[in-house]
Formats: structure tokens, sequence, C-alpha cells
């Protein structure tokens, strides 16, 4: 009892001096207890946190500490203005309030800096848990967080003010039901470019087939989608639009091996003299030197059908990636035809037959004719060999530049992958930062990618 006895002594004492003096004593007690909390902060709950595993704790405490530190002084402010103008009501309302307003704009900026921290972790980690891309709604998410925080921040001023928001909130709620209306649409697209980010139809980087448009995803939007096509057309579709079309996926159709591979389907036509085992050997065996396509499924030759003036056969093979397809669609039918006249097979066409009367003239001019149609043929077959080798060399090279930019690309993946991982582990890097290196590969990767598409030929 006597140490409390001693202490309420000296409080009245202080509590008698001028307002003056209780004011510099309250403020410097603020301080003083601000100091104090900042030590404490730097010292013993620092050591504390930096034992911690979590690699997040550091970071949220160097966030929090101003916010500490102001609040305490802030705080001790409070109660000196509450304490030294205790009978003038209006002064010590007014500055109160300000301490108040201070503290809640103080509380704002923190919840702000956390939603920027965390948000992005977040939608990282439900892109890896549920296999879904919510980078194009990820600014969407932080603006509607911060708007709420602010807005929340608002009203709590509004009412230490004691303003009435009643109108305010009248309002808004008119205009929102009015700006609504007019956005209609707008909303529309908003809704369905959320849902296919939550269902994924495709990814950027995928072939597809939408509304009748063919080519790359550029771009999945929030309110549109960007395809670009194979003629360097930018399309823009909007995302209501797209949520209720059929869309065909070129690369979600095959295993996790292959998940672009194509089906590449060929119809050729010979002679009825040929023998069907002979032509479907050889379709297998030009179709099996193409490095394009792909051994399993295995690829077959069938006798689809007896035509009016061919027998048809039918080569069904797998493209192992669709930007190939026609490349090899090309490979494949000069390595036919070129069999084909190699081996004699009969590539049948629409004849047509004259009968005339035979005449000495007509007879010398078709001598003639014969002299300069053999002198014809002789240079002919000289120019298609020529032809026939330097087409050779030009596939053979388009394919080995094409390999090697797929290895490339390979390469660059594996490489992205363990600098993924090793930054997953750093504990140095919180937030996760892009490095540069992994920029620059991933720059190269699209390039390729670019080049593989250009090559590819598709007059889709």
């Amino acid at each position: 009892m006597t140490l409390v006895g001693t202490a309420l002594e000296y409080w009245a004492i202080v509590d008698g001096f001028d307002w003056w003096v209780r004011l510099i004593i309250g403020l410097a007690s603020s301080i003083i207890a601000g100091a104090t909390v900042q030590s404490i902060a730097k010292g013993p709950v620092m050591k504390l946190i930096s034992k911690s595993d979590n690699k997040y704790d550091d970071t949220i405490f160097d966030l929090a500490t101003p916010l500490i530190n102001a609040g305490v002084v802030l705080a001790g402010l409070w109660l000196t203005i509450m304490w030294v103008f205790e009978g003038d009501s209006s002064k010590s309302m007014m500055l109160a309030k300000l301490i108040v307003i201070i503290l809640i704009y103080m509380f704002a900026r923190f919840a702000v800096q956390l939603v920027e921290l965390f948000v992005p972790l977040i939608i990282e980690n439900m892109n890896k848990r549920a296999d879904m891309d919510l980078g194009g709604i990820e600014s969407l998410i932080f603006s509607g967080l911060k708007i709420a925080i602010w807005v929340g921040a608002a009203m709590v001023v509004f009412a230490q003010l004691n303003i009435d928001i009643t109108g305010i909130l009248a309002s808004a709620t008119i205009i929102s039901l009015v700006v609504g209306m007019a956005l209609k649409e707008t909303a529309s697209n908003l809704v369905s470019g959320m849902m296919m980010v939550m269902d994924k139809p495709f990814e950027v980087g995928d072939k597809v087939t939408v509304m009748g448009v063919t080519g790359k995803v550029v771009d999945v939007g929030i309110m549109s989608t960007k395809i670009k096509t194979s003629q360097d057309h930018q399309v823009v579709i909007p995302n209501k639009s797209i949520s209720g079309k059929e869309v065909i996926n070129f690369a979600k159709g095959g295993p996790e091996d292959t998940p672009k591979r194509v089906n590449l389907r060929l119809n050729i036509g010979v002679g009825y003299d040929e023998e069907p085992a002979h032509v479907k050997q050889m379709l297998l065996d030009v179709v099996r030197e193409c490095d394009y396509i792909i051994d399993n499924p295995p690829p077959t030759a069938l006798f689809r059908d007896m035509l009016d003036s061919a027998l048809l056969f039918r080569l069904n093979c797998w493209v192992r990636d669709y930007s190939d397809e026609w490349v090899a669609r090309d490979w494949i039918l000069t390595r036919v035809l070129e069999r084909c006249i190699d081996e004699g097979i009969d590539i049948p066409y629409p004849h047509m037959q004259l009968k005339y009367d035979s005449a000495s003239a007509m007879e010398e001019q078709a001598a003639k004719n014969a002299v300069d149609e053999e002198r014809k043929s002789v240079e002919k077959e000289r120019i298609k060999a020529e032809a026939r080798l330097k087409e050779e060399a030009e596939s053979t090279a388009r394919m080995n530049a094409r390999k090697e930019m797929r290895a490339r690309i390979e390469e660059l993946n594996t490489a992205l992958e363990e600098e993924e991982a090793e930054e997953s582990e750093d504990p140095d890097d919180p937030e996760g930062g892009i490095s540069q290196n992994r920029l620059d590969m991933l720059a190269e990767i699209q390039e390729l990618e670019h080049k593989l598409d250009e090559g590819s030929g598709d007059d889709d």
C-alpha cells in the first residue's frame, strides 16, 4: 500500500501542474514509450522471429513495426490530450478524433501492404494446387481488396466525424444500379472470363478453333480472349461469346507425354493394276522414315475404297506436334510421289484419246514432235533429278533445324524448372521474384515457338 500511496501522491502533484507542463510531460512519456517499444521489437522480439523457419514472418514484422511504434506514440498522445484538456471537451474531442483518423489510415495502409504481399502467393499456390490460371484476374483481385479496405477505412472515419453517410450510401446504390445496367454486357464478359479461368478450356500458347477461328491463344483476359491466326491476324473474341460456343483445343487431346500430337490422314489413289499389299507397304515405309511422326500409336495404311478409276488407300498417322502438321504432310506426300515414280506405281489421272486419219505430213510432224519430246523429256528428267536433290537437302535441313529448336526448348524448360526449384527454396527471396535470367529464357522459348509456328505452313 505504501508504494501505491506514494504513486498517487506523485500523480496528484503532477496533475496539479499547469496544462502546458502536463502536455510536455505527456508528449515526453509518449515518445519514451514509443522508443521503448521499438527497442524491445528490435531486440528480443527480432531474435525470436529470426529463429523461426517461416520466411514470411520477417517481412510481416518489418511492415508492422512502423505501425506499432506510431500506434504507441499516438495512443500516448490521445491519453495526454484527454488528460490535459479534460475540461475543454471541444478541443480534446477534435484532437482525439484527428489521432484516431491517423491510426485508421495507418491500419488501412498496413492491410494494403499485406494484400500486396500475400495475394500473389495465394494465387500462385491456387494455380499449382487446383491447376488453374488466375494470373488474368490477379489485378482485379488486387483492386477489389484495396477498394474494400479503403472504403471500410473511410466509413470508420466518417463515423468518427459524426457524418451521416446514409444519403451517400443511397446515392451510391442508385449509381451502382444505373452503372450495372449500362455495363450489362461488360459484366457478362467479366463473369464469363472468371469462369473460363476456373474451367481452363485453353491456355496461352494453345492452338484452338473458336467460332470458326483457328490460331494460337496469345492472351486470356478478363473481358476477351486474343487469338493469333497463321496469317498473323489477331482476333479478339468476347469471353461471353466463347463461353456459349464449342471450343476445339489441339493442345489438350493427346496423352501427357505428347499433349500436342495431332492425327494426320492422307488419301492416296493408285491404278487398278497395282497390288494393294505393295502399295500399303510402300506407304508404311515412307511414314516410318518421317521424323515428325511418332511410333505410338503406330501408323496404318488401309485399303479404303474402289473408285471409278483408282484404288483409294488411307494413310493414318500421328504428328508429334500440331505445328509440324503441314511440314509433315509436305514431306510424306513428296516421298510418296517419289516412291511411286521409282517403283512404277501408277497414279491415275483423267485421260483423253483422240482419233484422226493418218497422212504423210502429219506423220512427219509427229516424228519431229517425237524427237522434240524425247529431248524435252531428257532435259526434264535432269531438272527433276536436280530438284529432287535440292528438295531433299532443304527438307532435311528444315527437319534438323526444327529438331534443334525443340531440343533447345526442352533444355530451357528443364533449366526453368531447376531455377524455379532453387528460388522456392531460397529463404532470402520471400516474395518469389522472377529473375532476369528466367525472363530471358521465357522470351527465348516464346521466340523459338513462334519460329516453329511460322514454318508450319498452316493455312487454317
